[in-house]
């Protein structure tokens, strides 16, 4: 590839530019850190469909917010197979992460109506946070644990993009 043919960022280009929310927890968090990283962008990407659930008013009588996609547009939403998304749900049900509720035949519409789902809320500890916080600020190059400065000591960034203590 030549600089010619590469597209390069503007200054106003980042402003136009969304972003999906992933939750740092999927990642360092232990009850999740066994889900597949498919599993964690379906998260991802059903966490992002929570504004247009509520848009839709898609809220049950309990004040639950819930999807309302069928196997077929989860599979053009993940960009996944059939049989892909159903292991996903049943990944991320078993993460409590997903619940489905089975809605059968709408007798006003008669058709099948799709299983509602439920995204479930991330459980996040305060030593979810702290071990991913300490393990940034200790690993060496090596992968092991080294305490090189000092907690709480001012750090600057050097030219070199070392941590130089001052």
């Amino acid at each position: 590839m030549t600089q010619n043919n590469f597209k390069f960022y503007k200054p106003n280009d980042i402003y136009g530019t969304l972003f999906f929310q992933f939750p740092k927890v999927l990642i360092y968090g232990e009850q999740y850190n066994k889900l597949s990283s498919d599993a964690k962008i379906a998260y991802m990407l059903l966490k992002d469909k929570l504004e247009l659930s509520i848009k839709n008013e898609w809220v049950d009588e309990e004040n639950n917010i819930y999807f309302k996609y069928s196997n077929k547009s989860l599979m053009q939403i993940f960009n996944y197979s059939e049989k892909t998304v159903i292991k996903i749900k049943k990944e991320l049900e078993n993460a409590n992460l997903l619940y489905q509720k089975r809605m059968g035949f709408n007798p006003k519409t008669q058709k099948n109506e799709p299983n509602r789902l439920y995204l479930g809320d991330l459980e996040v500890s305060a030593e979810d946070v702290y071990k991913r916080e300490k393990q940034a600020q200790t690993l060496d190059m090596s992968g092991t644990v080294k305490s090189t400065v000092p907690e709480n000591s001012p750090q600057t960034l050097a030219k070199s993009g070392t941590v130089k203590s001052t």
